[in-house]
């Protein structure tokens, strides 16, 4: 391990290198490294033609060093990642066939690191089958001018399976909390540990580069050795973070340690959610729990679903999870999402996914974008937005059970009246179109999967048949043609024996939770 200075960044990282990111948002993002290999752009134009391998979203949301201050600089070729919502001029990019970029799935680009050394084919998997990934679709290409296909369907004794064909890293530009003099790297104060070891290794294993930003360099023997999250032989290079807003543990917060598990707070930070149709929805979804459930909370209206569950006083009889490696504990929402506090565990980003594709988990709250009369389900690309689809792919392909949460049509206001639901002024865009614009989720592979799978609404409840989707439910006070078919671009099988939603739940004050989950 040698201790460099970021000038000396502009001779390691070369034109054409492939990079990889372990971070989320500002979690583990190695962003003191990024501003200066951009500023050493505009004084050199030297390094050009990046290929940056991410397998989240990642930005500081304060000065910009994330994709966007690479991709402006035009000093990048193509990206490949799941998730792409804090980066608006590399939306842009993509947008105008001015980069190359893949969206697969998070799960396969976090593990896909342990892949790549010489005794292994590549990835291969059946995550991503029948979907936009799938190159019987797009193969995961997001626009014309990316034209390489890096998905393959192979065979093998009979079954259909994705190969996926990832780049070699040349270069890991991670981020750890403290490095010791023989560069052993520590996670100290990280509110997650991110899938760092495996790029490096991935690294390693091309001959590539591993640098390493972080905050201090302690003395040998300052910590115990099953602390280290990076051992010093994967590690090249050090350098030494000298402004703190460029290693913040979180969007909000330099460093708390709460986040980083080192002690439990008694008062949450964060409130319960606001009464409106979004809480209604989080509700009628969370009385599918059980107890002792293994649960995934989806980015979206769902990463409230914890707030919901403290506030029913429930959240000890379910066992959360986000895949970013956190187990347990208040799940933060908004710009906290995936950053937990009182939390049970935590473990390395590419392990979680193991743990998920290994059925850990029973059940899974996930967001639409839109649903067809088949019951395929869009989240990752709407109106203008090109967002990427994240997680959701593995997780849909893997868990037993999925509720899909969201409002009917984007843009309508309802209210709760004794307990009745009233909608009080329609709304712009629907949700429940003809086709899907993106095939996130395929409903006819999802049946031969056996899940059960429920979509719901402020305003209805559909199930996933054999025949398409199947309207089970509708909110009291609804009358069905008028506020649920009507806005629909096509007609569901209607139940015979169909429902009306619980009335409780549209009232502000419920606290009746845990007989739906306990089965009373």
């Amino acid at each position: 391990m040698k201790i460099i200075s970021y000038n000396d960044l502009e001779h390691i990282v070369k034109t054409g290198d492939v990079i990889s990111i372990a971070a989320l948002s500002v979690g583990n993002l190695p962003v003191e490294i990024l501003k200066n290999l951009a500023e050493q752009h505009d004084e050199n134009k030297k390094v050009n033609d990046l290929t940056f391998v991410v397998s989240n979203d990642i930005s500081d949301f304060d000065d910009g060093f994330d994709l966007d201050s690479f991709v402006t600089r035009g000093m990048v070729k193509r990206i490949i990642t799941s998730l792409v919502i804090a980066s608006p001029f590399t939306v842009k990019a993509v947008k105008n066939n001015e980069i190359e970029m893949y969206f697969l799935p998070q799960g396969i680009i976090a593990t896909q690191y342990r892949h790549q050394s010489s005794a292994s084919p590549g990835m291969i998997s059946k995550i991503g089958l029948n979907t936009v990934v799938d190159p019987r679709y797009s193969g995961g290409r997001v626009n014309d001018v990316t034209r390489e296909d890096i998905v393959s369907v192979i065979d093998i004794d009979g079954e259909e399976y994705l190969h996926y064909k990832f780049p070699k890293i040349d270069v890991a530009l991670l981020r750890g909390t403290y490095a010791d003099e023989k560069g052993n790297i520590y996670m100290t104060h990280e509110s997650h540990l991110g899938e760092g070891y495996a790029a490096a290794a991935a690294a390693r294993s091309n001959n590539g580069k591993i640098i390493v930003q972080v905050k201090e360099i302690i003395k040998n023997g300052s910590y115990n050795p099953k602390d280290v999250f990076i051992p010093a032989e994967l590690v090249d290079y050090v350098v030494v973070n000298k402004d703190p807003k460029y290693h913040k543990q979180v969007i909000q917060d330099y460093y708390d340690p709460a986040l980083a598990g080192h002690y439990r707070i008694a008062e949450p930070r964060q409130g319960f959610p606001e009464f409106d149709a979004r809480k209604i929805i989080l509700r009628r979804s969370a009385q599918f729990l059980s107890p002792g459930d293994g649960v995934s909370i989806g980015y979206g209206i769902n990463n409230e679903l914890s707030n919901l569950l403290r506030e029913e006083k429930v959240d000890e009889l379910v066992n959360l999870n986000i895949d970013t490696g956190i187990f347990g504990g208040m799940i933060g929402s908004g710009n906290r999402f995936g950053m937990n506090y009182n939390l049970d565990a935590r473990i390395r980003h590419d392990m979680t996914w193991d743990f998920i594709f290994n059925d850990g988990l029973d059940i899974a709250y996930l967001s639409f974008a839109e649903i067809d009369r088949h019951g395929n389900v869009n989240v990752s690309a709407f109106g203008e937005r090109l967002n990427g689809s994240g997680g959701f792919i593995d997780i849909s392909q893997t868990v037993q059970t999925l509720i899909f949460s969201g409002t009917m049509v984007v843009g309508s206001k309802a209210e709760c009246r004794e307990k009745t639901l009233e909608i009080k002024e329609e709304g712009h865009t629907r949700k429940f179109v003809d086709s899907v614009k993106s095939m996130d989720f395929n409903a006819a592979y999802s049946r031969q999967l056996g899940q059960q799978v429920y979509y719901v609404t402020e305003r209805a409840v559909f199930e996933l048949t054999d025949a398409g989707l199947k309207v089970i439910e509708i909110a009291p006070g609804l009358q069905l043609e008028k506020d649920v078919l009507s806005q629909m671009d096509f007609k569901p099988i209607i139940a015979e024996d169909i429902k009306v939603m619980d009335p409780e739940i549209y009232q502000e004050t419920w606290g009746k939770l845990q007989y739906s989950i306990k089965g009373e």
